[in-house]
């Protein structure tokens, strides 16, 4: 099982949307090539983090770095495990733009977008960096 994270930053042009077409035309994609993982948006932010096969995380990958809808495409790590992260999901999401800025109000769902994933039974090398960007991204002034 391979694994990356990787943040970019949306064009102004992308609204929420298309982010939520591109949403659905993505799990249907990743359910076809068996990748899950999770997706985050915030603030003109994205984070993600894909597991599958290399090889098809890598073509999904190069795929994302060409879309002209966001920029600054950075990798955060990736990692080889043995179990995902985010083995029920073809795509989690949640836009914590919808949901107010309330700091304890952030934290309670990322505690509860953590606590459904598998990071606390088997976490992989790539689960700290992708909560500690996730954090990063909530609380960026």
């Amino acid at each position: 099982m391979y694994s990356l994270v990787y943040r970019s930053e949306a064009n102004t042009l992308f609204s929420l949307p298309e982010i939520y077409k591109m949403l659905s035309i993505a799990r249907d994609y990743n359910a076809e090539h068996n990748i899950t993982g999770c997706l985050l948006y915030h603030n003109d932010q994205f984070l993600q983090l894909l597991e599958g096969e290399e090889e098809e995380v890598n073509v999904l990958y190069e795929k994302i770095k060409s879309d002209s809808r966001h920029h600054g495409v950075m990798t955060i790590c990736e990692d080889t495990a043995t179990n995902r992260v985010f083995s029920e999901w073809s795509m989690a999401f949640h836009d914590y733009g919808l949901n107010g800025s309330s700091a304890k109000l952030k934290l309670k769902q990322i505690d509860d977008f953590f606590e459904k994933s598998s990071a606390y039974v088997n976490p992989t090398m790539v689960v700290l960096p992708f909560f500690t960007n996730v954090r990063e991204i909530l609380f960026a002034k």
